[in-house]
């Protein structure tokens, strides 16, 4: 609940058509404030004023519960206390926990019992030699242009330790990486030069981890790091106090420069805020220092480190991050890469030529080569006529080929094998093969001329009917007999009838 005079200049801005942002920052109160009082008629604001005022005095019987556990636990939390009576009043207790938390609030004023805050000993330290230390952070703020469109503006800042002389540059989109460097290169020829440190957070625009202390950078921007020569400091997470003098000079960029600016294009405003840095950023006296950061800067240049121009100079093909899928994102599309081409944290080179995409690995091997797809949101697949053959399939399809016989019969029943089992043709082709030893090409023809007649396709079968018609022992044809076919070649020798003659008694 908000007091009266906070409901009553939120409808006056209102009535002026402020927009509810605008009214939270004129006001200095949270957003979500002004969208519950913005549309809130007088009346309902009474009576809600009145219904607050009936859960106030509802919670005055549970004073004395709540005093005696805020003195004995200080630093109790509301939350917790509402659990508590909840748990001490069970079904009676039917109040919402807003209403408690605001209750306990009023009731550690009164009472003097306030919460205690562990508080952060900071210390101040000495001046940074000349050209030793810049300092850098990133920000983002919203402009209004001239048809009322909110803008969302990207911000780089860098400052420079000791004289406290600051550049700053605006973008439309989100810092990159190319365009983390390249604002350093303007920052670096606004300067004249470079410190020997740079102060960083552990933005992921240049950092991939922490690593313990020895960080790892992004490829791009150790490449830069190493070509011009500064060491780099990070900051550790969650720690701002650790470059607390670009911290300030964010904050004082979006509030003396970019407040209440209308914004008509980028270029204007970068341009506009050369100009702002020149009479106010780096031309007033400087609160803490109380020196002007400009005519200091005359002395601090002297020590800056030369450092060549990205633009014309500094040059390195773009990487891109392997995804697990071995794909990687350009340009809103994903590129497919050959399959086994990831693995943790590998990158690739990106080069575009005559409307194609060539990805190769760091070493400069051409990994697939890819026409360029000017959509978003696609999928780039390796095509089948942009790919290498795969020769050892190729080669196993063309030897189960020749088993068969080579015959068109061959060729139709190994086309519908592959069209039954498209993921599964590798086992099936060597299952077929394994199959057909020990086999004449009679036999295997046989088989495969039944397997066509009874509408079997699949290797496993195609072996069962190999050894089906291996024991079917077919007859002689053409003779009296019914000896199998291994015994037809057989010959038995002859003899003459004088030897049968002697064993039933001699002549007759």
């Amino acid at each position: 609940m908000v007091k009266m005079n906070i409901y009553v200049q939120i409808q006056q801005l209102k009535r002026q058509r402020f927009k509810k942002m605008q009214i939270a920052n004129k006001l200095n109160i949270d957003v979500k404030t002004v969208r519950k009082y913005y549309d809130m008629s007088e009346k309902e604001y009474a009576d809600y004023l009145l219904q607050c005022s009936e859960r106030y005095r509802s919670m005055t019987k549970y004073n004395y519960f709540l005093i005696a556990k805020l003195q004995e636990h200080p630093d109790v939390t509301s939350s917790q206390l509402y659990d508590w009576l909840r748990e001490a009043y069970k079904d009676d207790f039917k109040i919402s926990y807003s209403s408690v938390r605001l209750h306990i609030k009023r009731l550690r004023e009164r009472e003097g019992i306030l919460k205690p805050s562990a508080i952060r000993q900071l210390q101040a330290v000495k001046d940074l030699p000349f050209g030793y230390q810049a300092q850098v952070d990133m920000g983002q703020a919203w402009l209004e242009n001239i048809y009322g469109k909110r803008i969302k503006i990207y911000i780089f800042c860098i400052s420079l330790s000791n004289s406290r002389y600051k550049y700053v540059y605006f973008s439309l989109s989100p810092f990159s990486c190319e365009t983390f460097i390249q604002a350093h290169d303007y920052a670096f020829r606004f300067f004249g030069g470079r410190t020997e440190e740079i102060v960083y957070d552990q933005d992921r625009v240049m950092t991939i981890n922490e690593n313990y202390g020895s960080p790892l950078f992004v490829d791009k921007f150790l490449a830069y790091k190493n070509y011009c020569g500064f060491r780099t400091y990070l900051c550790r997470g969650y720690d701002p106090q650790s470059k607390g003098k670009i911290e300030a000079v964010v904050k004082y960029v979006k509030n003396n420069f970019l407040k209440h600016r209308k914004f008509t294009t980028i270029d204007n405003l970068n341009n506009d805020v050369i100009d702002w840095l020149d009479r106010t950023g780096n031309g007033l006296i400087h609160n803490t220092t109380r020196l002007v950061p400009k005519i200091v800067f005359k002395e601090e240049q002297k020590h800056l480190l030369a450092v060549p121009d990205i633009s014309q100079q500094y040059s390195k093909p773009a990487t891109y991050l392997v995804r697990k899928d071995n794909v990687i994102s350009y340009h809103s599309n994903r590129y497919a890469l050959p399959k086994g081409t990831y693995a943790p944290g590998k990158y690739v080179v990106v080069n575009e030529k005559d409307e194609n995409l060539l990805i190769t690995d760091l070493n400069g091997v051409i990994l697939v080569k890819h026409r360029i797809c000017r959509e978003r949101g696609k999928l780039i697949s390796i095509s089948h006529s942009d790919r290498e053959p795969n020769t050892k399939l190729t080669v196993l399809y063309d030897e189960v080929f020749k088993l068969l016989g080579s015959s068109i019969d061959a060729e139709e029943y190994l086309k519908k094998t592959a069209k039954i089992f498209p993921r599964y043709l590798r086992d099936q082709l060597g299952l077929l093969k394994k199959s057909c030893k020990g086999y004449t090409l009679p036999e295997i023809e046989k088989a495969l001329n039944y397997c066509i007649s009874k509408d079997i396709c699949n290797a496993a079968e195609f072996r069962d009917t190999l050894l089906f018609l291996q024991k079917e022992e077919p007859k002689i044809t053409g003779t009296d007999g019914t000896l199998p076919l291994q015994y037809a070649t057989v010959k038995i020798p002859a003899r003459e009838i004088s030897c049968y003659a002697g064993i039933y008694g001699g002549d007759k």
